[in-house]
């Protein structure tokens, strides 16, 4: 059937070269310090338990615990592994096979995200008291503290599957940032020139001899001591995270929701396509179904394994889809598919 209405379609576009999506390649590939494991069998295990975590964007070991009760075996989804070093450190690299794992999770009703993945955008200003306050970018820096709390980035990227980005500067930005007026807001100079679907702003400022104060969308309630600096950074992206990635299970019983997708854009065949290949990643939809199709636009009847919300969700880490807004009284959400060639 779906053949048929691919022919059928054909009429109504030109051919066009194809479509790359932005999507996170490295979904089902986990790396794990050989410090965190004593053998083998051990760091499979733990591999698969962080996998999880990527997947359902939770820390929440509930999902574990119920992934012991279906007595799924971790080891059998191993599609391939081996140690790798990474900046002079030795790590366990493992490979899943999706194919076969996804079915699995889906029996037991374990909510997931998919390939496309939120960007995270962090303005992270620097005044360690001896120098003028600096916005970090990804140019190295001598300072320590700028560097750890890059690589503090990076490592909890790769934890929770998600982009994390800091904005690169040119030099009207500099300026921008460094001039003193009260009426200029850095925090919405750079959210509206960068792109992004979550944005934070954090200041790192020293207030004394190995003192910090850590101020903006997190805060620290009392000076930290130097060491204490990164961990308390991290824990509080983690608890950001937590709540931005969560995708809430259904009650039990529930059926998950159903919905129309309405997605306008579309000019060529090909742009079809890509539309159909973007659609079969996305975790959220159980099933789909043509409604109607004209030569710019195309409607789909889908059936959710979750809550509309985690469709959303996904989405907003999509870059081939835009969503423009969602009517309750009709159901429809509304997409506008965006060619980036």
């Amino acid at each position: 059937m779906i053949f048929k209405n691919k022919i059928f379609l054909l009429s109504f576009f030109l051919i066009a070269s194809s479509l790359f999506a932005k999507e996170l390649p490295t979904l089902f590939e986990i790396k794990i310090s050989t410090d965190q494991y004593t053998n083998t069998n051990d760091g499979l295990n733990k591999a698969f338990n962080r996998l999880i975590q990527k997947l359902t964007g939770s820390r929440n070991k509930k999902f574990l615990w119920k992934l012991g009760d279906s007595n799924i075996k971790k080891i059998d989804f191993v599609s391939s592994y081996s140690t790798e070093i990474v900046d002079d450190k030795e790590f366990l690299s493992v490979k899943f096979n999706s194919d076969i794992l996804i079915p699995e999770l889906r029996k037991i009703e374990i909510p997931l995200i998919g390939f496309n993945r939120p960007v995270l955008l962090m303005l992270l200003k620097v005044d360690n008291g001896e120098s003028s306050p600096i916005y970090l970018d990804n140019s190295i820096s001598s300072y320590l503290l700028n560097e750890n709390i890059k690589k503090a980035i990076k490592k909890i990227a790769l934890e929770r599957g998600v982009y994390i980005e800091l904005p690169e500067f040119d030099l009207e930005d500099r300026n921008l940032l460094n001039q003193v007026n009260i009426l200029f807001s850095p925090s919405n100079y750079i959210q509206e020139k960068f792109y992004h679907d979550a944005f934070l702003s954090i200041e790192f400022i020293r207030i004394g001899v190995n003192k910090w104060s850590i101020n903006g969308d997190i805060r620290s309630s009392s000076a930290l001591e130097d060491e204490q600096v990164i961990e308390f950074f991290q824990n509080n992206i983690h608890n950001f995270l937590d709540n931005f990635l969560e995708v809430k299970p259904l009650e039990q019983g529930s059926k998950g929701e159903e919905a129309l997708i309405s997605i306008n854009g579309l000019k060529t065949f090909q742009d079809f396509e890509t539309v159909e290949s973007e659609l079969d990643k996305i975790f959220a939809i159980k099933s789909r179904t043509y409604k109607s199709f004209e030569r710019s636009s195309i409607d789909y009847a889908i059936q959710l394994f979750q809550t509309k919300d985690s469709l959303i969700k996904e989405l907003r880490g999509s870059p081939t889809f835009l969503i423009k807004k969602y009517n309750e009284k009709t159901n429809i959400l509304e997409l506008e598919y965006l060619n980036l060639k």
